[in-house]
């Protein structure tokens, strides 16, 4: 068992909660909807941080909403992350040729983070996960996203192999710490079925939780039970109250997991 995969199972077990945040931070000047009350990004993922820490095991960052601040700003809000016991995940979705991605993973180290997530679309992730390794950095590989594009990876095949198992067979031999799957109409309860079977139940599997639909969510907690982990983003960032709807998601994750054991035995 990796160091990552170690640390969340402690964390979680701790917490009790399968829950991660996907903490988003926008501009007002960004967007129209679902935005901070001001420019102070770091103010703002502090607030958060500290308000779902009880109920949530893991925050991810997306890469694409921290350009502009710099390593040292990074590093403030990891260590802001780790001292309230969660882990922290760059969902920075490398994918570029080896001495690249040897320099991405350096930052990512400085940057003081946990984990990063890695898209196949280089095939290197042999080497991408050997250089996470020696860096102490867990690695999740994308398998199938949410947008509708992605059916490629389910329509494309590799030695009559559809694509998304071709990766996750490689995530086995390589042994990633973590796999991602999407959560929309292209993807099915079948897939995630699949995908235990192609890269077996010891690798944590990250999903998203989007509307009122989760028998994806379900499904994933059914083949992995704790190894699973559960991204929420804005119905917990940006509603009145973080802390008290990280809470309810962390019971319902909680209340699936129940139901998905029971569902087992019988």
């Amino acid at each position: 068992m990796s160091q990552f995969i170690q640390k969340y199972k402690e964390i979680s077990k701790k917490k009790d909660s399968l829950l991660c945040v996907s903490l988003d931070p926008a501009l007002p000047s960004q967007r129209s909807r679902h935005v901070m009350p001001d420019d102070n990004r770091i103010n703002f993922m502090k607030k958060i941080i500290s308000e779902v820490a009880p109920y949530c095991s893991a925050v991810k960052l997306n890469r694409q909403y921290l350009i502009g601040l710099t390593a040292d700003e990074i590093r403030q809000i990891n260590i802001f992350i780790h001292q309230n016991d969660m882990l922290s995940i760059i969902d920075h979705k490398l994918g570029d040729i080896d001495t690249s991605n040897d320099s991405a993973i350096f930052w990512f180290k400085e940057e003081n983070f946990d984990a990063f997530t890695f898209s196949p679309f280089s095939a290197n992730i042999d080497k991408a996960s050997l250089l996470a390794r020696q860096k102490q950095l867990g690695i999740i590989v994308l398998t199938l996203l949410s947008n509708p594009e992605s059916m490629f990876y389910k329509i494309a095949a590799v030695n009559e192999q559809p694509l998304f198992l071709y990766v996750a067979e490689r995530c086995k031999k390589t042994q990633v710490d973590g796999f991602w799957i999407g959560n929309a109409e292209h993807i099915d309860v079948k897939d995630v079925r699949k995908l235990k079977e192609t890269i077996g139940p010891n690798i944590l599997a990250l999903a998203p939780i989007y509307g009122n639909e989760h028998l994806i969510i379900k499904s994933l907690i059914y083949h992995f039970d704790n190894n699973a982990m559960i991204c929420v983003g804005g119905p917990i960032v940006y509603s009145e109250d973080p802390g008290a709807e990280a809470e309810e998601y962390k019971h319902l994750l909680n209340k699936y997991k129940q139901e998905m054991r029971e569902k087992k035995k019988s």
